[in-house]
């Protein structure tokens, strides 16, 4: 496309941070108030098994989309993803791997929901956020798997106390009074004395969280010429509740990862936390992936699709109703920017929490409106969407990038308007992009003489 006038801004204030080579990336996604979204869905406390097995079935979902994930880790409402070290899944760039992640994992739950809870509607969109950390070799990962074991163990221990108490009368306050300043063994006590549970005899799902990997399995590929079985072994996406802390899992799957020293706390040093500056405005860009291949699978008419569009704009309204600090938004075909106010404390400016709280949003809204707006259509494949956070530190640079993205999309939709204008004339693709490529190299009066001549050639 051309350039305009406008495009410094692309150029000088769009961040590529680009993850530093020869690390672990690790991406962890969190539910977001997913207290408030389980009451909503009247999730069973302290675990619900359906909800739970509804996020594996995501993880699982994000394996087999992103094969350089080599490890999953899940618990709760939470679940980390471990890329292999020489990945090289979008350049390493930060706010596509994370917003991606964050996106297709946001929008396969919502898929996937009725799956699980069959006689539940989804009542409000679900949207998680995410944070990306980089390791830098073997045993800080496997200290990080280990430090969200412990924590799964802790967490669960606890709540696994906490509601045998209120569902045994208590008030939750007096449930947190009963538990206040208790230890494990104490834990374990209460249990087996006053409500005759034994605690190693709960679910080991709920006990010690959920790992997905590629797993050894042997596979029947073909049978000799006497009937027998010829079996290989091949590697399957496998959903285990095993301990990860200890070296014995390691021991057997070194192919995943390589055995380390099993030390856990330290690692969250690693966890920095980015703050956009203060005193400049913020911009989040959010943009479909692969949306060629996802308006073709869904039948989008070309070059626009109004409802598709309709669809896009009703998403940003309820993105504006959701985030109050955005004041402005600008969207064309599969983008929409946002603009917050230029004071705004949303997640105290905490980049990785705006930019993938934005993505699952956006995402969320999407999946939940679809059916108002395609009521015939099945969406049957779930849509992802990237991001980035840009920050302008006058409103005319704002405004500049405004008019920027407004010149892209004239650009852009003269462009295809005159392809498909072209295509519908009995052009293959090929040759009308050859053709456009002579008419784009002139002036833009010969895109106009050209749209006019296929009116006129196209009733």
């Amino acid at each position: 496309m051309a350039n305009s006038e406008y495009e410094y801004v692309k150029r000088e204030f769009e961040f590529d941070r680009r993850l530093p080579a020869s690390n672990w990336i690790v991406v962890r996604i969190d539910g977001c108030h997913f207290h408030r979204f389980s009451k909503i869905h009247a999730f069973e406390k302290p675990n619900d098994e359906n909800a739970l097995r509804l996020m594996n079935a995501c993880a699982t979902s994000m394996l087999e989309k992103f094969p350089d994930i080599v490890f999953a880790y899940g618990v709760s409402d939470e679940y980390s993803f471990v890329f292999r070290e020489e990945t090289e899944f979008y350049q390493r760039r930060e706010s596509k791997i994370l917003s991606i992640c964050v996106s297709y994992f946001t929008s396969v739950y919502g898929m996937k929901w009725k799956d699980f809870f069959p006689n539940k509607d989804l009542r409000e969109p679900p949207y998680f956020d995410g944070r990306v950390v980089c390791y830098p070799n073997m045993k800080t990962i496997h200290d990080y798997l280990a430090w969200r074991q412990v924590d799964c163990h802790i967490n669960n221990h606890y709540n696994t106390c906490f509601w045998m108490l209120v569902k045994s009368g208590k008030t939750e306050k007096e449930a947190q009074q009963t538990l206040k300043g208790t230890f494990s063994e104490d834990k374990n006590e209460l249990l087996s004395q006053q409500f005759q549970v034994n605690y190693e005899d709960e679910p080991a799902m709920f006990r010690k969280g959920s790992s997905v990997y590629r797993d050894k399995v042997e596979t029947k590929v073909k049978t000799d010429d006497y009937g027998n079985p010829i079996k290989r072994i091949r590697l399957a996406i496998t959903v285990s509740n095993l301990d990860i802390i200890g070296p014995e899992f390691w021991g057997k799957h070194q192919y995943i990862l390589q055995e380390g020293k099993y030390r856990y706390e330290y690692v969250k040093k690693f966890d920095d936390i980015r703050r956009l500056p203060c005193c400049n405005w913020i911009v989040v860009r959010i943009s479909a992936c692969q949306f060629d291949k996802f308006s073709l699978i869904h039948s989008f008419d070309k070059p626009n699709d109004e409802t598709a569009l309709s669809l896009m704009n009703a998403s940003a309204s309820l993105m504006m109703e959701q985030f109050p600090d955005i004041i402005f938004g600008y969207g064309f075909s599969n983008e929409y920017s946002f603009v917050f106010q230029e004071n705004t404390e949303l997640y105290q400016r905490n980049e990785r929490l705006i930019l993938s709280s934005c993505s699952s949003w956006f995402t969320s809204f999407y999946m939940m409106k679809w059916k108002e707006y395609f009521p015939s259509k099945e969406l049957v494949q779930p849509p992802k969407f990237e991001a980035e956070v840009l920050c302008y530190p006058k409103p005319k640079i704002v405004c500049d990038y405004l008019s920027w993205r407004q010149a892209e999309c004239h650009n852009r939709n003269q462009y295809n308007t005159c392809f498909w204008m072209l295509v519908k004339s009995g052009e293959d693709e090929n040759k009308a992009n050859e053709i456009l490529k002579v008419f784009f190299h002139h002036l833009n009066i010969f895109p106009i003489l050209l749209i006019n001549s296929l009116v006129i050639c196209c009733p």
